[in-house]
């Protein structure tokens, strides 16, 4: 019998069935590597072990009781009840298209004109992110961003080696005058601006109509592209409706998700661009994953077919009462020096403490006391930001959280802040 003696083949470099020279170290990883090496959620989570019964604020989830879980079986029961009809291979990279006629009717109610074939369905909004920054961003680039901005699209442009150029937030949203004054002032032009005009994450302020009208002015004159994330627009408890900035110019960019208003873990989510961009969108989404779950966006259209409208008024009376409670809890309890937004909607806001006292550093007190939340400096790029807003603020989501555990948790903070100022 002749014997048969396996050889080595390189193959790019490297060795099959032999040693091989494939990386194995962290040390060969891409540059762009370093923004997946430490989650903003680590350290937070880890404080749950410090006390028996924690509190926690950081949640930016609708309630378990408010998801439609009675709905979405019905839903899931009509989707399967015709299983030979069931299309379970490859489909269209933009997705379900009944679901986009209905997202394009919802849309067409806030002021905007969309054809459902310009919707592109997404896994969350936030790989709608994704897909414009690896559509628009070279290392170096600079976005604008809101200060403080939402976690999940500072990572997005952090893993594309993004700069940064901060616009500061007050009571009305984005300052314009401090904005133009930064774009005048930076190094090269930068290509986005990302904003959460409606009940911003994490302050839950809101850019006034002037203020709209503003940015939008100052975008074209600088040449930036707009793009809106508009999580909680359908989520108002008070106050009058502001069209999105989609509404007023055709050539924002709008992110919608029903992770808000359904269910986040459903991962359903759509992308609305100007038509020059809809077709390398289209083409990104197909590298990131070929297309979406077909089974989920038609159990998600069958969910909200006829029901998503009454099923808001509800959660939203309900996330009116926790933002109530909330404020109450902070009046009764908060030392003097310690100031907070008032949301008219959405699920979050925003405390600044007194300049003696920091949010970061007082992380660990707080959980052993039983109270968790987020602290401003992971609102800001690099999470080492300097600067008021970042080392004195700190988020607080009500929208999880009933209102006895509000108040318990809001006692305890209050405690924290009196006895460390």
């Amino acid at each position: 019998m002749t014997s048969m003696t396996s050889t080595p083949v390189a193959v790019s470099g490297a060795l099959v069935n032999g040693s091989t020279n494939i990386p194995a170290s962290p040390a060969a990883f891409a540059r762009r590597s370093g923004s997946f090496a430490v989650s903003p959620w680590d350290a937070v989570m880890r404080l749950w072990e410090r006390h028996p019964d924690p509190v926690f604020f950081g949640n930016g989830a609708p309630a378990a009781e408010l998801m439609p879980k009675a709905r979405l079986q019905e839903a899931a029961a009509a989707v399967w009840a015709n299983p030979a009809n069931l299309e379970l291979g490859y489909g269209g990279v933009r997705g379900f298209a009944p679901l986009r006629e209905l997202i394009a009717a919802r849309m067409a109610s806030q002021g905007v004109t969309v054809s459902p074939d310009a919707i592109l369905l997404t896994n969350g909004s936030q790989q709608g992110i994704d897909l414009i920054a690896r559509l628009m961003l070279d290392p170096g680039d600079i976005v604008v961003v809101e200060g403080p901005a939402y976690i999940g699209a500072l990572q997005v442009f952090d893993a594309c080696e993004a700069e940064y150029l901060v616009a500061p937030v007050d009571a009305e949203g984005i300052d314009i005058d401090a904005l133009e004054a930064a774009l005048i002032a930076a190094p090269r032009p930068p290509k986005i601006l990302y904003t959460v005009p409606t009940f911003q994450n994490p302050t839950g302020v809101t850019l006034s109509l002037a203020r709209r009208h503003a940015l939008l002015e100052v975008a074209h004159r600088h040449g930036l592209l707009v793009v809106e994330d508009d999580p909680y627009g359908e989520l108002r408890y008070a106050g009058e409706p502001v069209p999105p900035l989609r509404a007023l110019d055709p050539d924002v960019v709008y992110l919608g998700t029903f992770s808000k208003t359904i269910a986040p873990g459903l991962r359903v989510g759509w992308l609305i661009s100007p038509p020059a961009f809809q077709e390398s969108l289209t083409n990104a989404r197909e590298v990131s994953d070929i297309h979406g779950d077909r089974m989920t966006t038609q159990i998600i259209y069958h969910t909200a077919v006829d029901f998503l409208d009454g099923h808001l008024e509800g959660a939203r009376a309900s996330y009116r009462a926790r933002r109530d409670v909330l404020a109450a809890a902070l009046a009764a309890e908060m030392p003097s020096g310690v100031t907070w937004t008032a949301p008219d909607g959405g699920f979050f806001l925003w405390l600044d403490l007194p300049p003696n006292l920091n949010a970061a550093a007082l992380l660990n007190t707080a959980a052993d006391a039983g109270v968790i939340y987020l602290p401003g400096d992971l609102f800001y790029p690099g999470y080492t930001a300097t600067g008021a807003g970042a080392r004195n603020g700190l988020r607080l989501s009500f929208s999880s959280l009933d209102e006895a555990t509000i108040r318990k948790g809001i006692t305890r903070l209050g405690a924290v802040f009196r006895h460390e100022g």
